[in-house]
């Protein structure tokens, strides 16, 4: 962000990342909302601005109410987890998504899904992750029976780790992992989820 005179020049990403926005604002004020956004080293551009952030008091006469407020109990929510396994149609049968929220639950993991998977009703659509679902930058993302199809690698391509499990060699999500196991989920799952609990 740049201030010039009294016209803030903004730089945003669009289109999930495939190319940025550059936006002038004439304004004295402004509110930005950045989730996960701001990390603990800042560094200092030229012609760059330092803004403090103080809390503003809304009075009991502001012009604001709340919409809406949806609670997912019992999972951790999606953009906040640091990591997450994520399935899609590999798994077969919303029957065997047992494997998915036990390896979940041994590493406090959130659980997602590709956007099939929720067309389906298989899993929730607050799960999907995707260009069109919630978009995701965990530190580590596991994807088991995912191919990878570029909707929704669109929504995972934050991640700082991501892991693909999947019996095909020749899934599009191997060229975009940093590392990969060729195999059944319903074999290496189980064991994997295993091996974190016995650590």
């Amino acid at each position: 962000m740049e201030l010039t005179d009294t016209t803030y020049s903004i730089q945003k990403s669009i289109f999930s990342g495939k190319a940025i926005a550059h936006l002038k604002l004439n304004a004295s004020k402004f509110i930005g909302i950045f989730p996960k956004g701001f990390s603990s080293e800042i560094k200092s551009e030229p012609n760059s601005m330092e803004i403090s952030f103080d809390s503003i008091p809304l009075g009991s006469k502001a012009d604001y109410q709340v919409g809406e407020i949806e609670n997912h109990e019992g999972s951790i929510p999606l953009p906040e987890a640091s990591i997450v396994v994520g399935a899609g149609r590999g798994m077969k049968d919303a029957s065997n998504w047992g494997i998915i929220e036990d390896l979940a639950q041994s590493l406090h993991a959130a659980t997602a899904c590709s956007k099939p998977v929720s067309d389906i009703n298989w899993r929730p659509h607050h799960e999907h992750v995707g260009q069109t679902g919630i978009k995701i930058a965990p530190k580590l993302y596991i994807a088991c029976g995912i191919s990878g199809a570029i909707q929704h690698l669109a929504g995972v391509n934050g991640s700082g780790k991501i892991v693909v499990i999947n019996q095909d060699p020749e899934a599009p999500f191997f060229k975009h992992a940093d590392y990969g196991i060729v195999g059944d989920l319903f074999d290496v799952v189980p064991r994997l989820t295993k091996i974190i609990k016995e650590m």
